[in-house]
């Protein structure tokens, strides 16, 4: 039928330009020739041309199986397929976006989070600050409060609690708690940037999978009494208003393995 390969021709070339689009704003921001900003920006009508992209396929299926008419079935498919496999990215992310806590800054210990030192100083104009902002007002799970206490009210099974530890058979449990933090941090894959035993700090970078987007990541190392220690940890996003969860999720793999 003339609709029915009109609506897999319309489909397919759809998918091919969101792709082409997606591909160059991943691309571009993973090369550093744009801003993520920007490559978000890009992502939004890509994202458009794939949910075109499966409405027209959607409407090709309808067609054939009616109609039992295999027509631009090869083309049809490829479309379908395609489509679904191109949209999930960019639409859990933005589901991800709705469902977490908008915030890109995130610590073990919010009321008193750990510092940048080293890292502050690679913050460029535009990007975030690097001073924590705990005591701002979110909305978060029909609740409003500030990101200190939903981060406790949320996250306190699972990031927030304290992660301290008594070790009365080591010479030096801070030492002993520092480099256990060193083997976590590099065994997430993080960049570490900078460290020092003395100040029990560990200064590391990630990176979000599609675009790149950077988190500076800090570990603070203190004494707890005189035969314990204990570690807490930051992640802050170097751009963007909210992470979509993403450094909470960092959080939660550092405390995890801290635990095990």
């Amino acid at each position: 039928m003339r609709f029915q390969l009109l609506a897999a021709r319309t489909a397919l070339a759809a998918l091919i330009f969101g792709a082409a689009a997606a591909g160059a704003a991943v691309a571009g921001g993973r090369l550093g020739l744009f801003p993520f900003s920007t490559g978000v920006a890009v992502m939004w009508p890509a994202t458009g041309l794939g949910l075109v992209a499966l409405v027209f396929a959607g409407l090709w299926l309808r067609s054939a199986i009616a109609n039992n008419d295999g027509t631009a079935k090869r083309m049809g498919m490829i479309a379908l397929i395609g489509s679904l496999v191109f949209l999930y990215p960019p639409l859990s992310t933005v589901y991800r976006g709705f469902t977490q806590m908008p915030i890109h800054d995130a610590s073990t210990d919010p009321d008193d989070p750990p510092l940048f030192v080293t890292l502050a100083k690679m913050r460029q104009p535009g990007m975030n600050s690097p001073a924590p902002d705990f005591q701002r007002e979110v909305r978060y799970r029909g609740e409003e409060g500030t990101i200190a206490y939903l981060l406790h009210e949320f996250y306190q099974t699972d990031v927030t609690k304290p992660m301290a530890r008594l070790m009365p058979r080591t010479d030096s449990p801070m030492k002993t708690m520092f480099w256990r933090c060193f083997e976590i941090a590099k065994s997430l894959g993080w960049n570490i940037v900078d460290y020092s035993e003395a100040d029990g700090r560990i200064e590391a970078t990630t990176a979000s999978f599609w675009f790149g987007q950077v988190s500076d990541i800090v570990i603070r190392v203190k004494p707890r009494g005189p035969i314990g220690a204990r570690a807490d940890v930051r992640a802050q996003s170097r751009s963007g208003a909210i992470d979509n969860g993403f450094n909470l999720a960092e959080l939660k793999q550092f405390v995890d393995k801290f635990w095990n």
